[in-house]
């Protein structure tokens, strides 16, 4: 019996982000971070159905078998690694074919075996890594705060494609972290939009030239790229009083003619 799903989704996650919650969740918890640890991982290849969560562990008599992923283990710790250290290495790729990978192999003859699946999410990282898109916005780096409008629109230019982007909200710090980028494929692994994610609804951004955003993440509120995972993550400053700044584009619509109007302002949140 096949389990239907409509799409895969690629998972990629900030290291330090994830790192930081999984030490949040535990006294004893420790991380184990790629070299460098400023570089976007992969957490999985997920098949999913529209507004649904799942499948999930479609053959429940599937065995994990590591030796298949021996010829590209090395790629693996190095681009897959489990940041959950007080777990074994391998813990992550388990759960990841167990979970995800055996739904994926009962469709798509690409993903049927362990290491076709493995193989498949290091090759999109290599051709659609968040690093490189980043980048090529010319102004995305880690430790500074970002609108959720100037991190879709760079993750707009460089896939053609609605993303999901997902923060990681820090109680105590009252920050929104970024936490995952999600790039969606279909089942002919062609890019799609990633429309119809459950936890990840179309968030309206005001004042934008982008109506709406897939995302879990706060609109209204800046999103933080932690570059390292200290105690209590502070953000840069890019002087010694801005903390962060936002440009906000404001459509006026005039009385007279009802034409419309564009007017921006720049946000500086002093400390």
């Amino acid at each position: 019996q096949q389990h239907p799903f409509d799409l895969l989704i690629f998972t990629q996650r900030w290291p330090i982000t994830a790192c930081y919650e999984w030490r949040k969740t535990g006294k004893g918890h420790i991380c184990g971070l790629p070299t460098p640890a400023t570089i976007w991982t992969i957490h999985g290849i997920w098949p999913t159905k529209w507004n649904t969560i799942g499948p999930a562990f479609c053959n429940k008599s599937a065995i994990f078998d590591p030796s298949q992923l021996t010829p590209i283990e090395q790629q693996l710790k190095e681009h897959w690694l489990n940041v959950e250290k007080n777990k074994p290495d391998d813990s992550l790729w388990e759960h990841e074919w167990l979970k995800h990978g055996t739904c994926a192999a009962e469709a798509i003859e690409q993903l049927n075996t362990e290491s076709k699946y493995f193989q498949q999410g290091l090759t999109w990282l290599e051709q659609h890594s968040v690093d490189v898109a980043f980048a090529s916005s010319g102004g995305i780096q880690p430790g500074y705060n970002y609108s959720l409008a100037t991190l879709n629109k760079a993750l707009f230019d460089y896939y053609g494609k609605d993303v999901a982007i997902e923060c990681f909200y820090d109680h105590e710090t009252r920050q929104q972290l970024l936490n995952e980028i999600r790039i969606c494929f279909d089942k002919q692994l062609q890019s799609a939009d990633c429309d119809g994610i459950v936890g990840m609804e179309r968030t309206v951004v005001p004042d934008s030239r982008v109506s709406t955003v897939i995302s879990n993440c706060n609109a209204a509120k800046p999103i933080f790229i932690p570059a390292s995972v200290p105690n209590y993550v502070q953000p840069k400053v890019r002087d010694p009083e801005t903390v962060y700044e936002t440009i906000y584009e404001i459509t006026k619509e005039q009385e007279i003619g009802q034409q419309q109007t564009y007017e921006e302002f720049v946000e500086v949140i002093l400390v």
